[in-house]
């Protein structure tokens, strides 16, 4: 039943039903029995949408939800933090009513100005799958609908391989330590994070393979060995004191592949360039996409590609 009150020159209605209470106030009172008849319609039907409380919220909310029940149980709970922290800062506070496609489309813009396309669309990723998150599991509405936008185009996979020239000149400079994760990574194609997470346990030089687990996109994988890996690895392992193949962090093993870069005056390569390398080298060899995909881990032909670069002229033999 609505209850109805003039204030001054305005007419305040409210109506309840089941412990809900919802008020609107009006110039005229036909407007106000017009809307209270259309919500305890709504009502009796089930189908009413609080709009007016979910205009109340604004992001930041959401986001200090999803930062606390979600990202702790995700891979990259550091960057996702980071990531939420400066869309807090940036646009936390406005209100779920005012988040629609074309707000998402000037943001886009206006940070592409300072940042890259890659970090744009992190952060616009992050936005939509915190409004999903709110809308399909934690029971928000959103008067304007989970907004799209179209994400920044993204520059092509890296390129960058080593010539025979350049690889002979970081290997002169290499130390044997370094060499030997150098050549791991160049013929397993893991990452240097997966490498740094593997334990003497999950080798089995007699069969030739070794066992990554909890990989970067969540999956487990069984990798080949080649004598070049093996011989690498039981070079390694000598000096590692603990269960882990390495004796050293990822990050302390890229600040040395830093340094040999420079002290071999070799430009825009990393670590990670390796497993773009060692990619390029089995479809070199023939590897089909299902036998290459098995080894790098990749899920989609689209991920795989963008590691891929074939040298044109490792295809003449097989021309004929």
């Amino acid at each position: 039943m609505a209850t109805y009150r003039k204030r001054n020159t305005k007419w305040n209605v409210q109506v309840r039903k089941e412990g809900k209470a919802i008020s609107k106030t009006f110039t005229l009172k036909a407007d106000a029995i017009k809307w209270a008849n259309s919500i305890e319609l709504s009502l009796e039907k089930g189908i009413f949408v609080d709009y007016e409380s979910s205009n109340k919220v604004n992001l930041s909310e959401l986001l200090k939800r999803y930062k606390e029940e979600v990202v702790p149980s995700l891979k990259g709970r550091i960057q996702d933090e980071s990531k939420i922290k400066i869309i807090n800062k940036n646009v936390g506070g406005l209100l779920l009513s005012e988040i629609n496609s074309s707000f998402l489309a000037e943001y886009r813009d206006n940070r592409l100005k300072t940042l890259s396309p890659q970090t744009v669309k992190h952060e616009l990723s992050m936005i939509n799958r915190v409004l999903k998150i709110a809308v399909n599991e934690w029971g928000y509405i959103l008067p304007n609908g989970i907004p799209t936008v179209k994400y920044p185009t993204l520059p092509t996979g890296r390129t960058r391989r080593l010539t025979k020239e350049e690889e002979q000149r970081l290997f002169s400079h290499a130390d044997p330590y370094l060499l030997n994760i150098i050549k791991i990574l160049q013929n397993t194609a893991m990452r240097i994070g997966e490498l740094s997470k593997l334990s003497k346990d999950d080798i089995n030089f007699d069969k030739k393979l070794a066992f990554l687990s909890d990989t970067k996109n969540g999956d487990n994988r069984i990798i080949p060995l080649n004598s070049i890996a093996i011989d690498s690895l039981k070079e390694i392992i000598k000096e590692s004191t603990t269960d882990k193949t390495l004796c050293f962090t990822s990050s302390y093993i890229s600040h040395r592949f830093t340094r040999l870069c420079k002290k071999a005056n070799i430009d825009d390569m990393v670590l990670h360039s390796f497993r773009h390398e060692a990619i390029s080298r089995l479809f070199e060899k023939g590897f089909s996409i299902m036998e290459v995909s098995t080894i790098s881990g990749h899920r989609s032909l689209a991920s795989l590609k963008r590691y891929t670069h074939i040298n044109p002229s490792s295809l003449l033999e097989r021309l004929g």
